[in-house]
């Protein structure tokens, strides 16, 4: 239980030597994070940013009978709002906290809200969200935890996200993965023979997917941080084993689950694109024993989803990526599978669990121009108009940006693209974008938000070596 011990999970920078801020080729890459420590960057200027804090709200907003007490000014809440509107499943306040507050302290404030929001819905557990406010201002949250747990007899537990801790904002699903097994998690089991799917921030319909391939193996699933109960956390102790679906946002708790509770871990690939979701289900069957049934299954499904894909093909299409590190690297594999050119990437981090797909992306094209990013729009702008690609797929923070360079553009962060399903919704919604070039074309005439100086200077201008 030791590493549960501590009151929060350590920063993606000391778990796993992240960087936030390069730029290079893919086996300029490689060859940093093989030399051993890695030099570290700074951005001179950064445009905008998310923390830690918008992370956490997004795990927490997926978990079912919950209220959360967002410990903070009520701007911190904001972000609360988007997640409780798309697929929010818990209720939510803010305690508000004014000037007074975050000078004299605001325990009592908190301590209202609490019991305030346990006698409205009689929830089965209730979250606390600390802020960058309370890490200043030093409110003993763990004081009102332990006094009004045994008053309401209740599940209480404390997040103590801080917003500048850490300059990678995925660190939030980690504080919020520590402090659910760290308060929910108890001493475990009698081993079952149910498995961890571990899904954070998935589309619905991808977590579907994978539910739907994992029980035609004939498997018992326990699904979690998304859709699930404080129940769900503590049947995770005991299960056969944990998979995440992606290890960006769920390595932390697959790993923990295997350390302090012994339950195995595997750390497969993403399943994007029919042969990488033939490779995960092998995988899957081969750490279950099911290696026969995960092949006849992939047999069938990649027969059916080469009958809907028919002749599509991406033959001649030059694309850019600006995803997530995981999803990004997995479909520039689907984008070659589908016979188009990847002409550059931009991720929102590189670390040491990205070192295995780097190795093949090398391998593949070393040349590849890798760019490191999170929330710099003004630099990825500078990279795309250099290179003038036939088709973007990124999120929904970039795209109007890199719309207005005449390109088409195609948003996934609200559509499904895992397992076999997501192959041919993907490839129907890339059809669609490249025949309907009317929206690129009007946003083209619209005036860029950025001036003609900066295109002219380098993408990384404000990329630096950091200074010891």
């Amino acid at each position: 239980m030791t590493l549960l011990k501590a009151r929060a999970s350590l920063t993606r920078e000391k778990q796993l030597e992240a960087l936030n801020a390069w730029q290079g080729s893919a086996l300029s890459a490689v060859t940093e994070f093989s030399d051993g420590e890695l030099v570290k960057r700074i951005r001179t200027f950064s445009q905008s940013t998310e923390d830690d804090t918008l992370y956490a709200l997004r795990l927490l907003a997926g978990i079912r009978n919950s209220v959360t007490v967002i410990h903070a000014p009520r701007g911190c809440a904001a972000a609360g709002l988007f997640h409780q509107v798309t697929r929010g499943q818990g209720r939510w306040i803010v305690t508000n906290l004014d000037d007074r507050d975050t000078i004299m302290g605001a325990d009592r404030k908190l301590r209202k809200a609490v019991q305030e929001l346990y006698h409205r819905y009689k929830p089965e557990v209730i979250f606390i969200l600390s802020s960058p406010v309370v890490a200043i201002n030093n409110d003993d949250i763990q004081s009102v935890v332990e006094e009004l747990h045994e008053e309401l007899e209740v599940d209480i537990i404390p997040f103590y996200v801080t917003g500048f801790a850490s300059h990678h904002a995925v660190t939030g699903y980690d504080i919020a993965s520590h402090a659910l097994l760290k308060y929910l998690g108890g001493k475990g089991g009698e081993p079952d023979e149910r498995v961890n799917l571990l899904a954070v921030g998935e589309h619905p319909e991808d977590r579907n997917e994978a539910k739907r391939l994992l029980t035609a193996l004939g498997l018992e699933l326990n699904i979690l941080p998304d859709g699930a109960s404080p129940d769900t956390f503590r049947s995770a102790a005991s299960a056969r084993l944990s998979l995440a679906l992606d290890q960006d946002s769920g390595n932390y708790l697959g790993v923990t689950l295997r350390e302090v509770y012994g339950v195995a871990y595997l750390p497969a690939s993403r399943p994007i694109g029919i042969k990488a979701t033939g490779r995960w289900l092998t995988e899957v069957g081969r750490a279950l024993g099911l290696t026969e049934a995960a092949s006849r299954l992939h047999e069938e499904e990649s027969e059916r989803a080469g009958r809907a894909l028919g002749d599509f093909t991406l033959e001649g299409v030059r694309v850019y990526l600006g995803l997530s590190s995981a999803n990004a690297f997995a479909l520039s594999s689907l984008i070659e599978e589908l016979g188009g050119e990847v002409m550059g990437i931009t991720v929102n981090r590189l670390d040491q669990l990205h070192k295995e797909r780097l190795d093949e992306l090398s391998l593949r094209h070393p040349a590849l121009q890798i760019h490191v990013a999170d929330g710099q729009p003004f630099e990825e702008a500078n990279i795309v108009k250099r290179l003038s690609p036939d088709l973007y797929l990124g999120d929904s923070n970039h795209i109007a940006q890199i719309g207005r360079l005449g390109i088409p553009v195609l948003s996934l962060e609200e559509s499904p693209f895992l397992g076999y399903n997501g192959v041919i919704t993907l490839a129907r919604r890339i059809t669609a974008a490249l025949r309907n070039r009317s929206f690129g074309e009007a946003l083209a005439h619209t005036p860029l938000s950025y001036k003609d100086a900066w295109f002219r200077r380098t993408p990384n201008w404000h990329i630096k070596k950091e200074v010891r």
